[in-house]
Parts: structure tokens; sequence; C-alpha cells
């Protein structure tokens, strides 16, 4: 079963870690890419989850002495590796300004043609995070789904102008989008760039149902003004506000029309966008926490002299939740699995990589933080990378290694179907024999949750590789001990160091991800998107 218990170790291996100094590897011959498989070590492995997910990092939360104590450990591994320092000045570190910020429910209103709305019965205010406050006062528009993609046959701007306008857009997607399609296009980033370029004031979010009572805090990274580009797009919308479909219906009633047919139309593929004839005033107050976080990115230098300044960026996230609700009596979010667990798969990885002879291409580990904020580290990195003026050609992510859960004889590759580095997928799998299946859970849309996607948006191709849905033991149900896992652990103090892992998968997966590294920085000729690829028709193409 290669299945073990850590958590009594937990304290003896942070103590035998800062005691001497880290986990250091001795200097022997140069490993060839067979013997770098053989010496993945997966004790070094357990050891960096361990001291990661360890209770004395308090869940690794951005802004506090739990993450700042998980990224000191991953900059003192990477200096014993050999590494260069890949963040700012000549350091491991690429600092980043945070807001945290909550509506104040005491100063919020919206008003509709001088009618007062109701604060979490008729509406709800978003929190924004580069103002104070907002007071916006602007006439209505309605533009359906708020979606625009020629290039599916559909765009609601087509025939209206929304610049300096509150736009009023219906969640959700016209019923002939692929499941993909749908999920980025409706998705509040996707939207909230297409109505930020478009000059709009702000955007009202229609709800199918009833408003929700409440906002959550909203976080964002603050853009320094040496690096703001002179695009005229600002960071976010002036305004973003929820409404409940009662109230949409009434102001649609309002312009000689019924919601249920508008809705129908729109849904069936039939752009319908119009002039409300109304006006909203919109005004809040917003409570700001401030904190700063950091990327942690440790380079391997290329060797080749036409291919050194391309550089492949391996991510993992470093962050997780901090402390939170007791459950059992645990308050404490260790986040082993994800993600104290891909980030010791770098430090797994580089320890190997830096024993080999130099690839052709650089490769940048990058630690990153604010995933569970909304991938604003990745992103963050992907717009401002610490590494100008080399390129960034490709990222391979990995996000939990699944294979902790059970060892499978298949891989699952997010993105496969995206760009060229499908060919490093295919050089791992005949290496292993492990091939790769197809997305067991397609409308998850998975490669477009993760620090992966980041980077897409950014223009660049990007992989995530981790154990399949087969299991290696016939007896075992892969999928069912995910859908385990996600219930019972995910996101909870149970996802800690008191949990079963697999090594055997652990093994497995850690070899594939090597082997996609290794070929993409040594072997691939340029690195290309499939222009068939809808992602990059929507971040590059189009």
């Amino acid at each position: 079963m290669h299945q073990i218990r850590w958590k009594n170790l937990s304290g003896w291996v942070v103590g035998v870690l800062i005691l001497f100094g880290g986990y250091c590897f001795l200097a022997g011959p140069t490993l060839t890419i067979d013997e770098a498989l053989e010496n993945l070590s997966i004790r070094a492995f357990v050891d960096h989850m361990t001291v990661l997910s360890g209770d004395v990092m308090t869940g690794r939360r951005p802004g506090t002495p739990g993450y700042d104590a998980a990224a000191a450990y991953v900059i003192q591994e990477s200096r014993s590796l050999g590494l260069k320092p890949g963040g700012l000045n000549n350091t491991y570190l690429q600092p980043i300004a945070f807001r945290r910020t909550k509506v104040d429910p005491t100063s919020t209103a919206f008003n509709v043609d001088g009618s007062p709305l109701m604060q979490a019965t008729d509406f709800t205010l978003h929190p924004r995070t580069t103002r104070d406050n907002i007071d916006v006062e602007a006439p209505m528009i309605f533009a359906g789904f708020g979606i625009s993609a020629p290039d599916l046959g559909y765009d609601d701007f087509e025939a209206i102008d929304v610049t300096g306008k509150l736009v009023v857009v219906v969640s959700g997607a016209p019923d002939h989008f692929g499941s993909l399609e749908r999920t980025v296009l409706s998705s509040n980033a996707s939207r909230d760039v297409e109505l930020r370029e478009r000059g709009a004031a702000g955007v009202i979010i229609v709800r199918l149902g009833e408003a929700r009572a409440s906002a959550p805090s909203r976080t964002r990274y603050i853009v320094p003004s040496d690096l703001t580009k002179a695009t005229g797009t600002p960071e976010e919308l002036e305004a973003s506000v929820t409404v409940s479909q009662r109230v949409a219906e009434d102001w649609i009633r309002r312009s000689g029309r019924t919601f249920e047919n508008v809705l129908a139309t729109i849904r069936s593929g039939v752009p319908l966008s119009f002039d409300l004839g109304i006006d909203g005033r919109v005004r809040g107050h917003f409570v700001i926490e401030t904190f700063e976080s950091a990327n942690v990115a440790a380079l391997l230098p290329g060797s080749d002299v036409d291919l050194q300044d391309e550089v492949l960026v391996l991510t993992a996230h470093l962050d997780h939740l901090g402390t939170g609700i007791p459950i059992n009596g645990d308050s404490i979010y260790n986040g082993t699995l994800d993600n104290a667990s891909g980030s010791a798969a770098l430090l797994t990885l580089a320890s190997v990589l830096t024993r080999m002879e130099a690839p052709r291409r650089s490769v940048l580990f990058l630690w990153v933080t604010a995933e569970e904020s909304g991938l604003l580290g990745s992103e963050y990195f992907a717009r401002f990378p610490s590494v100008l003026p080399k390129r960034i050609v490709a990222n391979q992510n990995i996000d939990g290694v699944m294979g902790m859960i059970t060892a499978a004889t298949d891989v699952l590759a997010f993105g496969y179907e995206h760009s060229n580095l499908s060919e490093a997928v295919d050089f791992a799998v005949a290496r292993t024999g492990t091939p790769v299946s197809q997305d067991p859970t397609p409308e998850e849309n998975l490669f477009i949750r993760s620090d992966q996607y980041a980077f897409v948006r950014n223009a660049i191709p990007a992989i995530w590789v981790q154990g399949g849905r087969t299991s290696l033991d016939p007896e075992r149900d892969a999928q069912g001990e995910l859908d385990t896992w996600i219930a019972e652990r995910y996101h909870k103090p149970t996802d800690d160091l008191d949990q079963p892992f697999d090594l055997e998968g652990v093994r497995r997966e850690l070899a594939a991800n090597l082997l996609v590294t290794y070929h993409i920085v040594n072997e691939m000729g340029p690195i290309r998107w499939d222009e068939n690829s809808f992602l990059y028709r929507r971040w590059v193409g189009g």
C-alpha cells in the first residue's frame, strides 16, 4: 500500500532541519536523466512537506509570520541547492503589497432614478481595492451576459456603447457555449476585463433568484506606480453590485419587455442589449487592511547561448488559509496536500535538476503567494516578471501532489490540448509507461482554476501534470478516494500530517513532472500555442 502517517515525526523533522540549517545534498557526479529519476528522494519530499505544513507555520496565510517562515525555509533550501536569486534586487523575494477590503454596511446606498433599493434584500455591494469610497452616478444599460465572443458567434456589445455607464448583465452564458467557454467568459475576471477596456463605470450583476445577503472581503495586489503601463485601462471597475432577479425584472419591464423573454433570447444565442432609460447611483465606503507578502523565486540558469534567456517557470503556491474556525478543536488549516506538497515537490525536483548537466533553457522555481485569494501571486509575477529581460516561455504548475492520495497507472495533463507542451507530456509517458488519460471531470475546468491560468491569461502556455484516476491497486478507487478527500479534508484542518500518504504515488508523480521539465528545457524547439485553442483565441490571438 506504501501508506504512512508522519504527524508524530513533524516536531523532530522541524528541529533537525533548523538545527542543521537545511536539507543538504552532497555534491557528486553529474546525473543523467535516468540517474536523476532514481535519485528523486521521497524522504526529502516528505521532510520538506512536514516542515512546511507543521503547526509552527500556522497555515501559511499571506501577511503572517507563518507564511514568512515558510518563505524563509524555501529560500534556505534553494540557497543550499545552489539556486541563484530570482527575485528583485538580487534576492529570492518578489515583494507584493496587498489590500484586503470589506464593505462598511452603514455607508452603502443604491438608488435608481432617485428611489432607494434595500441593502442585502435588493442588492449587494462588492468591495473595491483601489479606492476607499465610491460615489458613481450613471445611466444604466442592459448588456445581456456581458460577453464579447465573435469567434463563437456572440457579442453583447456589437450594437451598444457602454462608456461611462452602469452595465446590467445576467450571470451565465448562452446555452450553446461549451463548458470551458462558458466558465471562462461568464467569470467575473473575464467580464470585468471586457467592461474596463470598454470604459464602463461599473457592473450590476443579475443573479437569477435572490441576491446574496452580504459580500465577502476582496483582496487585490497594489501595482507600484513604476510598473503601471499607460494603457488607460483601470485595474478595476469603479462599482460592482449584485441584484436579485426580482429587481432586474422591474427595470426590464419599464423598457417595455419582459425579463423572461429577454433571458430566453440571450440564452438561445441571440444578443439583446439596450438602454434601460434609468439612472443609477451607487455609494459606499470600504474598510481597508493592508499587508505585504512575497513570491519566492530561485533561478537555475540555462547554458545554451541561444536559449538561456528563455525561462520555464515551475510554480507551486506556498500559501494556505492560516487559522480559522476550529473543527474538532483544531483551528490550524495546515494545507499539507494543498499545497505544502507542491511546494515540497519543487524543492525535490530542484535537488536533482541542480545535479544534472545545466539545462539549455533557464528554469525558475517560483513559490507564489495568495493563490487562495484568487491566483494573485502568480498573476502579479506573470504581469511583472522579476527575471526581466529574460523571457517567460512556459509555465509548469504543481497544485497538490495528488498521487499522495492514491498511486495511479496513468497521468492527467491539464492544458494538454492548448499548446505543444503536450510533446513534453508525451515524452514523459513514453518513458514511464503511464499513459495520459482524458480529464475525468471536464465540467470542473480545473485548468483555469490554479496558478497556471494566471500565466495563460498573460499569453504564456502552461501545463499541469498530476497522477491520474486509474489506481495502481485494483482494490482501490482513485476517483472515489479523491472525492472523499475533498469532502473530508479540502480546506479543512484535517488536511494535515495526520493523513495517509501513498509514497509510490508521490514517486510516480514526481517522476512524470521531472521528465516534463527535462524535455521542455532541453529538447523542445519553439514553444507554441495551438491556434485552434479557445484559450489562445481569448487571451493571445484574439
